[in-house]
């Protein structure tokens, strides 16, 4: 019998797994590269306009992660044909409800903020969120869906559509002296529009509507979503707040400096996205065709072989986080190798963390992980906020890692009790 690792090695080498990875090869190059061009073209100001920005885009794709893609990778393994195509169809629906609902939001957010600051440079880009963001969302749905459908060569084909289109806008804006936050949303949304719509037409097949099964389809998402809603809700506020009490405690060009020590930690992020988006499926199928059994051996192997993959990436950051945040963006944002080191160690054990909240997804037991959640919250209230006002974007970073450090704890705990009963 083969064992666990040796068969996990095999999915991670084989066509779809390569794929996977090449994918999030692109799309994190993609964001990376995005930054880069703003961080080194743009003044410090502005490059921390466009983080905020980008924390409030991450605080809705988690959310629409918890609420519609996280049941969709579950319950889409038990269809096919066109039971399938129906289940896709509602979900189509209840991603277009969201994204109305996240307009909406942000705009009311947006004009509440824009009367009550005296910051100019904020607020244009927020509204121009507004405008984007349905197809910045929209995006990030289809990409969801093709990986819970193992459609990864399908995946990659909308990813370079977008860099493609998205990086050269932003040359020519440069190229041009016209590039700002905002001018950078507005390729970032024109880029994700025109591969996305693309897509929805040459996969028009996929979804098929059904009046009946949208609200029917929605309650048994709910069912289980809710749990994956909340504890995203409290994880994407635990971690998005960070940045907006920096620029509170430390004006909007820290920000930019914690923007870019987050670009360099994301440097690793093709791997560990990668790896990410292709062992989740796996995860609910192991449970789904072996029961508790098969998936306690799955989580263990894929956590121990998850950790070595990423360990390589970790040791470069740690040894050369600073250079490359020299080479990267330029010398304005030199001296922040601590800074970088301490996202390496949180990039090593979120690897080692993925599995365990994937196994709660497979046995439905996300009220758990929903549990765990609080635990970021805590430390953000605790220890965050002062560790920001004393420290900057070195407390943001000690802040996080302190977080994935004990809700991995909690998470270990909780599932060695659940994998008992």
């Amino acid at each position: 019998m083969r064992h666990p690792v040796s068969g996990i090695f095999a999915n991670i080498i084989s066509r779809k797994g390569i794929i996977s990875l090449s994918d999030q090869v692109v799309a994190s190059a993609t964001n990376f590269l995005t930054g880069a061009i703003i961080g080194r073209v743009c003044v410090k100001e502005e490059f921390g306009y466009y983080m905020l920005g980008f924390s409030l885009v991450l605080f809705l794709i988690d959310l629409q992660t918890s609420l519609i893609s996280a049941p969709y990778m579950v319950y889409s393994q038990r269809y096919s044909g066109r039971e399938y195509a129906v289940y896709s169809g509602s979900t189509f629906i209840h991603q277009l409800v969201l994204i109305c609902c996240s307009v909406v939001i942000l705009g009311v957010a947006t004009a509440v903020y824009s009367g009550f600051t005296d910051d100019l440079g904020l607020p244009p880009v927020l509204w121009t969120l507004v405008l984007v963001v349905s197809f910045i969302l929209l995006r990030d749905y289809i990409r969801k869906v093709c990986f819970a459908s193992l459609m990864m060569r399908s995946a990659f084909v909308v990813d370079c559509c977008v860099s493609l289109f998205q990086i050269t806008l932003l040359l020519l804006l440069a190229d041009t002296n016209l590039l700002s936050a905002t001018r950078a949303y507005l390729a970032i949304g024109a880029a994700c529009a025109t591969a996305s719509l693309g897509w929805l037409y040459f996969n028009r097949k996929l979804f098929h509507f059904s009046l009946e099964r949208i609200k029917e389809d929605f309650l048994r998402n709910w069912s289980f979503g809710k749990w994956v809603f909340a504890s995203g809700l409290l994880w994407a506020l635990s971690l998005n707040l960070y940045p907006w009490l920096l620029v509170y405690f430390h004006g909007p060009g820290s920000a930019a400096v914690w923007g870019a020590c987050f670009g360099i930690a994301a440097i690793g992020n093709p791997l560990l996205l990668g790896v990410q988006n292709f062992l989740g499926p796996k995860i609910i199928r192991a449970h789904t065709t072996g029961g508790k059994e098969l998936l306690g051996r799955f989580v263990i192997s894929s956590s121990i072989l998850f950790s070595l993959i990423i360990m390589p990436f970790c040791l470069v950051l740690l040894l050369f986080g600073d250079q490359l945040a020299v080479f990267v963006y330029g010398a304005k944002y030199s001296g922040n190798g601590l800074v970088i080191s301490v996202l390496a160690l949180n990039l090593l054990v979120s690897a080692a963390t993925f599995t365990l909240s994937r196994a709660f997804y497979a046995v439905e037991r996300a009220d758990l992980f929903f549990t765990a959640n609080f635990v970021p919250v805590i430390i953000l209230l605790c220890f965050g906020i002062f560790l920001v006002k004393v420290l900057g974007p070195l407390g943001v970073a000690c802040g996080i890692l302190l977080s994935s450090v004990a809700i991995s704890v909690v998470l270990a705990i909780l599932y060695y009790k659940v994998l008992r009963i």
